[in-house]
Protein backbone atom coordinates (compact mmCIF):
# COMPACT_ATOMS: atom_id res chain seq x y z
CA UNK A 1 0.00 0.00 0.00
CA UNK A 2 2.35 2.77 1.04
CA UNK A 3 4.57 1.43 -1.55
CA UNK A 4 2.49 3.53 -3.85
CA UNK A 5 2.83 6.74 -2.01
CA UNK A 6 4.76 9.35 -3.31
CA UNK A 7 6.29 10.33 0.15
CA UNK A 8 7.72 6.79 0.36
CA UNK A 9 9.45 7.58 -3.20
CA UNK A 10 10.75 10.43 -1.72
CA UNK A 11 12.50 8.92 1.26
CA UNK A 12 13.66 5.99 -0.88
CA UNK A 13 15.22 8.77 -3.06
CA UNK A 14 16.86 10.69 -1.04
CA UNK A 15 18.29 8.03 1.06
CA UNK A 16 19.82 6.37 -2.17
CA UNK A 17 21.12 9.84 -2.75
CA UNK A 18 22.76 10.16 0.76
CA UNK A 19 24.24 6.47 0.02
CA UNK A 20 25.58 7.59 -3.45
CA UNK A 21 27.42 10.90 -1.71
CA UNK A 22 28.29 10.05 1.32
CA UNK A 23 31.37 10.83 3.00
CA UNK A 24 33.37 8.15 4.48
CA UNK A 25 35.71 5.67 4.24
CA UNK A 26 34.81 2.30 2.02
CA UNK A 27 34.37 -0.09 4.50
CA UNK A 28 31.88 1.80 6.02
CA UNK A 29 29.82 2.85 2.57
CA UNK A 30 29.97 -0.79 2.06
CA UNK A 31 28.22 -1.63 5.12
CA UNK A 32 25.43 1.84 4.87
CA UNK A 33 24.86 0.58 0.92
CA UNK A 34 23.84 -3.18 2.23
CA UNK A 35 21.83 -2.54 5.43
CA UNK A 36 19.70 0.67 3.84
CA UNK A 37 19.50 -1.07 0.49
CA UNK A 38 17.87 -4.36 2.82
CA UNK A 39 14.98 -2.17 2.35
CA UNK A 40 12.10 -1.25 4.75
CA UNK A 41 8.41 -0.11 5.37
CA UNK A 42 10.23 3.53 5.81
CA UNK A 43 7.11 4.33 7.99
CA UNK A 44 8.72 6.51 10.28
CA UNK A 45 10.08 9.28 7.74
CA UNK A 46 7.13 8.94 5.83
CA UNK A 47 5.28 9.88 9.35
CA UNK A 48 7.43 13.07 9.06
CA UNK A 49 6.64 13.95 5.64
CA UNK A 50 3.04 13.40 6.09
CA UNK A 51 2.98 15.70 9.62
CA UNK A 52 4.90 18.51 7.79
CA UNK A 53 2.39 18.29 5.44
CA UNK A 54 -0.67 18.12 7.76
CA UNK A 55 0.83 21.23 9.38
CA UNK A 56 1.07 23.26 6.14
CA UNK A 57 4.92 22.67 5.93
CA UNK A 58 6.26 21.00 2.67
CA UNK A 59 8.96 17.75 2.77
CA UNK A 60 11.90 20.23 1.95
CA UNK A 61 11.86 21.54 5.66
CA UNK A 62 11.67 18.31 6.88
CA UNK A 63 13.53 16.01 4.99
CA UNK A 64 16.52 16.09 7.15
CA UNK A 65 14.85 15.12 10.32
CA UNK A 66 13.17 12.23 7.82
CA UNK A 67 16.59 10.88 6.68
CA UNK A 68 17.60 11.66 10.23
CA UNK A 69 14.86 8.96 12.18
CA UNK A 70 15.49 6.63 9.65
CA UNK A 71 19.24 6.36 10.59
CA UNK A 72 18.76 6.29 13.91
CA UNK A 73 16.50 3.52 13.32
CA UNK A 74 18.52 1.75 11.07
CA UNK A 75 21.69 1.99 13.88
CA UNK A 76 19.04 0.74 16.22
CA UNK A 77 18.57 -2.52 13.80
CA UNK A 78 21.61 -3.41 13.58
CA UNK A 79 22.76 -3.00 17.24
CA UNK A 80 20.03 -5.06 18.16
CA UNK A 81 20.92 -7.53 15.84
CA UNK A 82 24.49 -8.06 17.71
CA UNK A 83 22.77 -8.32 20.73
CA UNK A 84 19.79 -11.01 19.52
CA UNK A 85 22.19 -12.61 17.60
CA UNK A 86 20.02 -12.21 14.74
CA UNK A 87 20.67 -13.75 11.17
CA UNK A 88 18.14 -12.87 8.71
CA UNK A 89 16.22 -9.55 9.15
CA UNK A 90 13.96 -8.76 5.78
CA UNK A 91 14.65 -11.95 4.32
CA UNK A 92 18.38 -11.12 4.11
CA UNK A 93 21.81 -11.79 6.18
CA UNK A 94 22.34 -9.26 9.07
CA UNK A 95 24.73 -6.97 8.95
CA UNK A 96 27.10 -8.52 11.57
CA UNK A 97 26.75 -12.00 9.75
CA UNK A 98 27.11 -10.50 5.90
CA UNK A 99 30.43 -8.79 7.25
CA UNK A 100 31.75 -8.73 11.01
CA UNK A 101 30.35 -7.97 14.04
CA UNK A 102 32.75 -5.05 14.63
CA UNK A 103 31.95 -3.88 11.67
CA UNK A 104 27.94 -3.69 12.44
CA UNK A 105 28.47 -2.05 15.65
CA UNK A 106 30.61 0.83 14.05
CA UNK A 107 29.00 1.18 11.61
CA UNK A 108 25.69 2.07 14.03
CA UNK A 109 27.44 4.49 15.95
CA UNK A 110 28.27 6.14 12.57
CA UNK A 111 24.73 6.27 12.10
CA UNK A 112 23.60 7.77 15.32
CA UNK A 113 26.18 10.64 15.01
CA UNK A 114 25.32 11.22 11.34
CA UNK A 115 21.58 11.68 12.49
CA UNK A 116 22.34 14.37 14.95
CA UNK A 117 24.65 16.28 12.50
CA UNK A 118 21.53 16.27 10.00
CA UNK A 119 19.08 17.69 12.45
CA UNK A 120 21.43 19.68 13.69
CA UNK A 121 20.28 22.40 11.30
CA UNK A 122 17.18 22.77 13.23
CA UNK A 123 15.88 24.69 16.15
CA UNK A 124 18.02 23.67 20.07
CA UNK A 125 14.76 21.96 20.68
CA UNK A 126 14.11 19.66 18.05
CA UNK A 127 17.73 19.02 18.72
CA UNK A 128 17.61 18.59 22.35
CA UNK A 129 14.33 16.16 21.84
CA UNK A 130 15.87 13.72 18.77
CA UNK A 131 18.80 13.59 21.04
CA UNK A 132 16.64 12.69 24.57
CA UNK A 133 14.85 9.88 22.20
CA UNK A 134 18.28 8.38 21.20
CA UNK A 135 19.10 7.91 24.88
CA UNK A 136 15.12 6.33 25.94
CA UNK A 137 15.79 4.47 22.56
CA UNK A 138 18.63 3.00 24.55
CA UNK A 139 17.10 2.77 28.14
CA UNK A 140 13.94 0.69 26.40
CA UNK A 141 16.54 -1.83 24.66
CA UNK A 142 18.46 -2.23 27.97
CA UNK A 143 15.11 -3.08 29.63
CA UNK A 144 14.25 -5.46 27.10
CA UNK A 145 17.56 -7.47 26.84
CA UNK A 146 17.40 -7.93 30.74
CA UNK A 147 13.73 -8.19 31.01
CA UNK A 148 14.11 -12.27 30.85
CA UNK A 149 16.26 -12.30 34.07
CA UNK A 150 14.07 -10.15 35.38
CA UNK A 151 11.54 -11.96 37.38
CA UNK A 152 9.61 -8.74 37.97
CA UNK A 153 9.23 -7.70 34.59
CA UNK A 154 5.60 -7.41 34.19
CA UNK A 155 2.88 -5.34 32.36
CA UNK A 156 4.07 -2.42 33.64
CA UNK A 157 7.49 -2.81 32.89
CA UNK A 158 6.87 -4.41 29.43
CA UNK A 159 4.46 -1.04 28.80
CA UNK A 160 7.79 1.21 30.34
CA UNK A 161 10.26 -0.77 27.95
CA UNK A 162 8.22 -0.65 24.50
CA UNK A 163 7.21 2.54 25.05
CA UNK A 164 11.55 3.69 25.43
CA UNK A 165 12.66 1.67 22.93
CA UNK A 166 9.26 1.66 20.05
CA UNK A 167 7.22 4.44 20.55
CA UNK A 168 9.21 7.21 21.40
CA UNK A 169 10.44 7.67 18.04
CA UNK A 170 7.12 7.40 16.38
CA UNK A 171 5.91 10.35 18.56
CA UNK A 172 9.52 12.08 18.04
CA UNK A 173 8.90 11.83 14.28
CA UNK A 174 5.60 13.26 13.94
CA UNK A 175 5.97 15.87 16.53
CA UNK A 176 9.34 17.60 15.36
CA UNK A 177 8.08 17.62 12.22
CA UNK A 178 4.86 20.07 13.45
CA UNK A 179 6.97 21.99 15.58
CA UNK A 180 9.73 22.69 12.20
CA UNK A 181 6.94 24.14 10.44
CA UNK A 182 4.39 25.93 12.38
CA UNK A 183 4.21 27.22 16.23
CA UNK A 184 0.75 25.32 17.04
CA UNK A 185 1.55 24.05 20.16
CA UNK A 186 -1.50 21.36 20.08
CA UNK A 187 -1.27 20.33 16.73
CA UNK A 188 2.54 18.97 18.25
CA UNK A 189 0.87 17.41 20.80
CA UNK A 190 -2.05 15.65 18.84
CA UNK A 191 1.17 14.27 17.03
CA UNK A 192 2.91 13.18 19.62
CA UNK A 193 0.07 11.19 20.87
CA UNK A 194 -0.72 10.01 17.36
CA UNK A 195 2.87 8.59 16.98
CA UNK A 196 3.51 6.95 20.98
CA UNK A 197 0.15 5.36 20.34
CA UNK A 198 1.00 3.88 17.04
CA UNK A 199 4.33 2.66 18.27
CA UNK A 200 3.28 0.93 21.27
CA UNK A 201 0.28 -0.61 18.87
CA UNK A 202 2.88 -2.12 16.28
CA UNK A 203 5.44 -3.34 19.45
CA UNK A 204 2.36 -5.09 20.51
CA UNK A 205 1.75 -6.32 16.92
CA UNK A 206 5.58 -7.31 15.93
CA UNK A 207 5.54 -9.14 19.88
CA UNK A 208 2.29 -10.88 19.07
CA UNK A 209 3.53 -12.49 15.61
CA UNK A 210 7.02 -13.47 17.45
CA UNK A 211 5.05 -15.02 19.98
CA UNK A 212 2.93 -17.20 17.30
CA UNK A 213 6.14 -17.90 15.82
CA UNK A 214 5.03 -17.07 12.01
CA UNK A 215 7.66 -14.64 11.86
CA UNK A 216 9.66 -16.20 8.39
CA UNK A 217 12.14 -12.81 7.57
CA UNK A 218 13.66 -12.74 11.03
CA UNK A 219 15.77 -14.86 13.19
CA UNK A 220 17.31 -14.73 16.18
CA UNK A 221 18.28 -16.63 18.91
CA UNK A 222 17.67 -13.89 21.29
CA UNK A 223 14.57 -13.78 23.27
CA UNK A 224 12.68 -11.04 25.59
CA UNK A 225 9.88 -11.34 27.25
CA UNK A 226 7.01 -9.83 26.08
CA UNK A 227 3.19 -9.25 26.69
CA UNK A 228 1.76 -12.06 25.41
CA UNK A 229 4.42 -14.44 27.32
CA UNK A 230 3.28 -12.45 30.29
CA UNK A 231 -0.28 -13.16 29.55
CA UNK A 232 -0.21 -16.78 28.91
CA UNK A 233 1.22 -17.42 32.01
CA UNK A 234 -2.07 -15.99 33.75
CA UNK A 235 -4.33 -16.71 31.36
CA UNK A 236 -3.19 -19.10 28.78
CA UNK A 237 -2.54 -19.03 25.20
CA UNK A 238 -5.98 -17.94 23.62
CA UNK A 239 -6.93 -15.12 26.09
CA UNK A 240 -2.93 -14.20 25.77
CA UNK A 241 -3.64 -13.33 22.33
CA UNK A 242 -7.19 -12.19 22.85
CA UNK A 243 -6.31 -9.77 25.46
CA UNK A 244 -3.54 -9.01 23.25
CA UNK A 245 -5.41 -8.19 20.21
CA UNK A 246 -7.74 -5.76 22.27
CA UNK A 247 -4.72 -3.82 23.41
CA UNK A 248 -3.81 -3.29 19.77
CA UNK A 249 -6.97 -2.38 18.80
CA UNK A 250 -7.06 0.17 21.57
CA UNK A 251 -3.95 2.04 21.12
CA UNK A 252 -4.89 1.77 17.07
CA UNK A 253 -8.06 3.72 17.96
CA UNK A 254 -6.41 6.24 19.87
CA UNK A 255 -3.72 6.65 17.49
CA UNK A 256 -6.62 7.82 15.05
CA UNK A 257 -8.36 9.80 17.53
CA UNK A 258 -5.31 11.89 18.04
CA UNK A 259 -5.59 13.77 14.42
CA UNK A 260 -9.73 14.05 14.75
CA UNK A 261 -7.72 18.17 15.76
CA UNK A 262 -7.09 18.40 12.25
CA UNK A 263 -9.18 19.41 8.80
CA UNK A 264 -9.99 16.37 6.66
CA UNK A 265 -7.23 16.22 3.82
CA UNK A 266 -5.03 13.86 2.11
CA UNK A 267 -2.32 13.74 4.32
CA UNK A 268 -4.43 12.85 7.53
CA UNK A 269 -6.54 10.23 5.15
CA UNK A 270 -2.80 8.93 5.10
CA UNK A 271 -1.69 9.24 8.59
CA UNK A 272 -4.82 7.18 9.33
CA UNK A 273 -4.08 4.43 6.57
CA UNK A 274 -0.47 4.01 8.12
CA UNK A 275 -2.25 2.91 11.44
CA UNK A 276 -4.03 0.51 9.55
CA UNK A 277 -0.96 -0.79 7.42
CA UNK A 278 1.24 -1.31 10.91
CA UNK A 279 -1.39 -3.06 13.12
CA UNK A 280 -4.74 -4.88 11.28
CA UNK A 281 -2.44 -5.19 8.30
CA UNK A 282 0.43 -7.19 9.70
CA UNK A 283 -1.83 -9.39 11.48
CA UNK A 284 -3.47 -10.57 8.85
CA UNK A 285 -0.66 -10.49 6.06
CA UNK A 286 1.19 -12.71 8.62
CA UNK A 287 -1.51 -15.01 10.09
CA UNK A 288 -3.68 -15.53 6.55
CA UNK A 289 -2.28 -19.66 6.99
CA UNK A 290 -3.12 -20.03 10.44
CA UNK A 291 -6.62 -20.80 10.88
CA UNK A 292 -6.56 -20.54 14.43
CA UNK A 293 -5.19 -17.26 14.85
CA UNK A 294 -8.13 -16.15 12.16
CA UNK A 295 -10.47 -17.39 14.32
CA UNK A 296 -9.25 -15.15 17.12
CA UNK A 297 -8.86 -12.43 14.48
CA UNK A 298 -12.67 -12.02 13.74
CA UNK A 299 -13.24 -10.17 17.06
CA UNK A 300 -10.13 -7.74 15.93
CA UNK A 301 -12.43 -5.84 12.87
CA UNK A 302 -15.58 -5.62 15.36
Amino acid sequence: MIEKWEEYRAVNEALNKFVKEVNAIPKVKKALKYIIRAGGKRTRPIIVLLSSKLCGGDWDRVMNVALAVELIHTASLAHDDVIDKGSVRRNVETLHIKYDTSLAILTGDWLISKSVELVSIYSEEVIRDFARVGMTMAEGEIMDTESIRESSFGEKEYFKCIAAKTASLFACSAKNACRIVCDDKKAAKHLFEYGSNLGVAYQLVDDLLEYLEIFEDKKSEFESRTLPMIYKERYGFEEAVRRTLELIKEHSMTSKHSLDYFDDCQSKDRLLEMVDFMTSGLLKNYVSKNREVLRLLESYGR
